[in-house]
């Protein structure tokens, strides 16, 4: 993931570094309860904040394709 605003690259650090090495499911039925418990949506503009949301749905949608694609 790229980014010019390093909010932006932060974020998707995180989300990279949590989820990365898990399985495809295992993304798919991810809790990321991180997220509310270190209160990051508190501290983002409503525009970062659906970015984020936006972002967590993206991996889950190629966590799908993936899982889709071995299942052939």
């Amino acid at each position: 993931a790229e980014s010019d605003a390093l909010i932006v690259k932060g974020i998707i650090s995180l989300l990279i570094k949590v989820l990365s090495g898990h399985t495809p499911d295992e993304i798919l039925n991810a809790d990321l309860y991180f997220i509310d418990k270190i209160g990051l949506k508190e501290h983002l503009s409503p525009t970062r904040s659906n970015g984020l949301l936006s972002m967590v749905k993206q991996m889950r949608m190629y966590a799908l394709a993936f899982k889709a694609k071995e299942g052939k």
